[in-house]
């Protein structure tokens, strides 16, 4: 069984909207909301063996508490572009290039992609899922490469204000 975490960043700041979107830094909410989801996750005993994050910067900040809180490895993180404001399928198709010998995985990235991917697995309807919210996904499969919806469950969705 693979395990699959898919985190949408935290609250991001649109202060200076001159800048691009790719560069937009964390907020203040956003810096208080990131230790704390991370946090509960290591009491709900979430953690990945592998964090992938989009290259945005909210993203990278965001992943980067986690990281810390987990303590991760260098050889345990990476930034893949191709997750920044991913559609759903794009996270499926990264997970399936993941080394077997990883049993679970964290990515960082956007909506409305990770929405969109909560709806496509889970029986009930999430209306959106909000900065910080984090899915826990279970597949059935074995190998990474057989990683697709239609093995997948959404066993769980946490996010700063179920708190």
């Amino acid at each position: 069984m693979k395990t699959l975490y898919i985190v949408r960043h935290a609250k991001s700041s649109w202060a200076d909207m001159t800048m691009q979107d790719i560069d937009r830094p964390l907020n203040k909410r956003g810096k208080k909301d990131a230790p704390f989801i991370s946090s509960k996750c290591v009491e709900l005993e979430y953690i990945p063996e592998l964090i992938i994050t989009s290259n945005a910067k909210r993203a990278q900040e965001t992943a980067d508490y986690f990281i810390r809180k987990f303590d991760l490895s260098d050889s345990q993180t990476q930034v893949n572009g191709k997750l920044y404001h991913a559609p759903e399928d794009t996270y499926f198709e990264e997970a399936q290039l993941i080394d077997d010998n990883v049993a679970s995985v964290m990515m960082f990235g956007h909506n409305p992609g990770i929405t969109y991917l909560a709806n496509n697995i889970s029986k009930e309807y999430v209306d959106n899922v909000p900065t910080c919210g984090v899915l826990i996904i279970e597949s059935t499969a074995i190998k990474w490469a057989e990683v697709e919806p239609t093995n997948c469950k959404l066993t769980n969705f946490i996010y700063p204000k179920l708190f």
